[in-house]
């Protein structure tokens, strides 16, 4: 019962817009900056593989999304057939669909950023993070929750859809090379 209280979605939707606001500001830059170290060198390919096609990007951004919570369900209804405890299995689910939204969230406002950064002819890719980090924040700050949150992710969408659409059709030769 208190499990089932602490992940309840609507604490989210009636907690105020600022808290909503500064936490999605924070972990996008959080996520999005360790994603810009550890893979910085890759960040212009997704850039131009998003700038290829916007409205694809965004779509396949969406699919990307999708896939994730999608792996989540299953392997929280897998985990919950073989009779794990369903506090554990809650538990476990809302932590790995978290981590994955906020994964994909940062991939996809570092590429916006780095997009961004070019656009206004700064040097700094890191000033177009905290740019694009700002953006998605007000908008989860003035817009009413659905509409902030279709923002915040259509944004992130933005970022990760074009790396996404090229990996779902590169052959395996390609994907392996894309690894190394």
């Amino acid at each position: 019962m208190i499990l089932q209280t602490a992940y309840d979605p609507s604490i989210v939707a009636s907690a105020p817009a600022s808290y909503r606001a500064a936490a999605a500001f924070l972990s996008t830059v959080l996520v999005g900056g360790a994603v810009h170290y550890r893979y910085g060198n890759r960040l212009r390919a997704a850039v131009e593989a998003s700038t290829e096609n916007l409205p694809l990007a965004v779509f396949y951004g969406f699919f990307a999304y999708a896939l994730a919570g999608f792996l989540v369900a299953y392997g929280f209804t897998q985990l919950a057939g073989l009779g794990v405890g369903s506090p554990v299995v809650l538990t476990i689910a809302f932590v790995v669909l978290g981590g994955a939204l906020l994964t994909l969230g940062g991939i996809g406002y570092v590429v916006l950023g780095v997009w961004l950064a070019d656009r206004a002819g700064l040097g700094d890719p890191w000033i177009g993070l905290l740019g694009a980090s700002l953006v998605g924040a007000v908008a989860v700050l003035v817009l009413p929750f659905v509409l902030g949150a279709v923002a915040w992710f259509g944004l992130a969408a933005f970022g990760i859809g074009g790396s996404v659409r090229r990996w779902i059709h590169a052959d395996a030769a390609e994907r392996q090379a894309a690894n190394n």
